[in-house]
């Protein structure tokens, strides 16, 4: 993941800013603001909006990120969400370039959020577990994931961006 990491951002001068997406009050849904959070604790230079504390959720994300686009223009951002897909992606985790669609696993309309999407299917494609944000799985598989995705910032971020 740091390679993809050095990959897709090799040619950006300064370091992304970092959206965090998801809610506080779901176990399937708190992948972005536990990003966001341990982002905040173990790298406090980098721009990071989206923790447990303010998570950027589908009823603020418009209103917040015309705000963060109006701080930052110019700037590239990285939008981290969790995701839902098939039983053999579970715990897969994607950079890619482009934005991504929040809320899409629960029919929401939101804007496309992102130069770059940071992206970890945490369950089932299953529109009654989403809504009901219950999991056979628990929250340990989240909090690795979490885990992982800013661990692995940190290292890009010692290694490329300092």
């Amino acid at each position: 993941m740091i390679e993809a990491f050095r990959n897709c951002l090799a040619n950006e001068e300064e370091a992304p800013i970092f959206i965090c997406i998801g809610s506080d009050r779901h176990l399937l849904d708190c992948l972005g603001p536990m990003v966001g959070t341990m982002l905040k604790e173990s790298l406090p230079s980098l721009i990071i909006y989206g923790s447990l504390d303010h998570p950027l959720h589908a009823r603020n994300l418009i209103r917040e990120m015309i705000t963060i686009k109006n701080c930052h223009p110019g700037r590239k951002f990285i939008a981290i969400d969790a995701a839902v897909g098939e039983e053999e992606e579970i715990c897969r985790i994607q950079l890619r370039a482009g934005a991504l669609l929040p809320g899409r696993a629960v029919a929401r309309s939101l804007p496309a959020v992102g130069d770059y999407s940071l992206t970890a299917i945490v369950e089932k494609r299953a529109p009654s577990r989403m809504a009901g944000q219950e999991s056979p799985r628990g929250f340990a598989h989240v909090y690795h994931m979490a885990k992982l995705i800013q661990e692995t910032i940190a290292t890009w971020y010692s290694l490329y961006q300092q």
